[in-house]
């Protein structure tokens, strides 16, 4: 069985509402959002988690929804 310390943190967002979120990431890949309830998803009830990788990334993300 898994123990906490084999998670780690990291940030993730949401692929849906585009939220940031604090998670836990296990080792078989689950990625869990940090003090929500919410189980393995978002908070807007219709989103899955992707971790982010890099600043670079999340930002031109940003910029293409501003386009």
């Amino acid at each position: 069985m898994a123990g906490e310390d084999d998670t780690q943190r990291a940030a993730a967002v949401c692929d849906n509402c585009g939220t940031a979120h604090a998670v836990r990431l296990g080792p078989d890949g689950e990625i869990r959002p940090i003090g929500t309830g919410q189980g393995s998803g978002c908070t807007c009830g219709d989103g899955t988690l992707r971790i982010m990788s890099d600043d670079t990334a999340v930002l031109e993300d940003v910029e293409m929804e501003e386009s």
